[in-house]
């Protein structure tokens, strides 16, 4: 990964600070040097801006998941009492961010056309795609500096790294006959996370093995052919599905599954951000799955790394 995508720096132009940041596109960015409206077109940039700045400062942002849940809803209200009149759309347009008067916005790799017209309108936009577990620390880093807040963004950052040494650690010498095969289901039954997805990185370090570690892209539609082929030990649901483990075990066309004969079909948890996506709260989820595949087999402490 290139050290250059966290690399910043500061002038003056026109009489005001302001910040080149070359963001995980390749784009160099000009972004006013602590932006006062700042949105997030992008669910997975979302809990990074949080963890950053004052809520007042977001002005728009996408949540990605956020469960319908009384104590999730309230612990998001204490959180920002605002959130839900900030709450985007799955389709953002360029107009509804000018119409919200937005200084900068953080989008993912996905929304390029999305940048170049809010180039053209004179709104900054800085792109991330943090699919493996240095991106996410580049991910950090380069929204902290972006954002005036490096040293926040070290301590995430070494929490981050410190929690998945420590798990490495404990699964690394797992034979492979000890490490189920996984597989991740999204927001329907046929959808699967590909091999190259931050969620493959997370079943590998908690000691399992992605049973679509061929599979290219990003969520992709399969068939229950494929499903049967690839016969996973365990099947995870992303916590912002609607799918329910109870479809998958009652649904014969599943029935010849290991992992539905077992009973090892799991829904993710979550309390606000899904433990599934890239950010350094991931760990969490990290935690989960080992736990999950290796019951009593690995000495980590949950409640303790958490």
């Amino acid at each position: 990964m290139r050290k250059a995508l966290i690399a910043v720096l500061a002038f003056v132009a026109l009489g005001s600070a302001q910040v080149l940041v070359v963001d995980q596109a390749g784009r160099e960015v000009l972004i006013p040097s602590q932006p006062q409206r700042i949105a997030s077109a992008f669910g997975v940039a979302t809990p990074y801006l949080y963890a950053f700045v004052p809520p007042e400062a977001i002005v728009a942002a996408r949540y990605l998941g956020l469960p319908d849940h009384p104590l999730s809803r309230a612990v998001m209200a204490r959180i920002d009492p605002n959130y839900a009149g900030k709450a985007l759309g799955a389709e953002i347009t360029a107009e509804e961010l000018v119409a919200r008067n937005v200084h900068l916005v953080f989008a993912g790799l996905k929304h390029l056309d999305l940048a170049r017209v809010l180039s053209e309108v004179g709104i900054p936009s800085v792109l991330i795609g943090p699919e493996t577990f240095e991106a996410v620390k580049d991910a950090t880093l380069l929204i902290g500096r972006a954002l005036g807040q490096e040293e926040r963004a070290q301590v995430l950052v070494k929490f981050y790294e410190d929690i998945l040494s420590r798990i490495a650690q404990a699964t690394s010498s797992l034979p492979p006959e000890k490490r189920p095969k996984v597989l991740v289901l999204g927001t329907s039954a046929l959808r699967v996370a590909s091999g190259a997805m931050y969620q493959s990185r997370m079943v590998e370090l908690a000691g399992g093995v992605p049973v679509t570690a061929g599979l290219p892209g990003s969520w992709q539609n399969v068939n229950i052919e494929q499903v049967l082929i690839w016969n996973p030990d365990v099947i995870l649901i992303v916590p912002y599905s609607p799918v329910e483990p109870a479809q998958i075990l009652s649904d014969p066309l599943w029935a010849a599954v290991e992992a539905v004969k077992t009973g090892r079909v799991h829904k993710m948890p979550q309390l606000l951000f899904a433990w599934d996506t890239p950010i350094p709260e991931s760990v969490l989820g990290i935690l989960w799955m080992a736990e999950l595949f290796h019951p009593g087999e690995i000495e980590l402490d949950f409640a303790e790394l958490a």
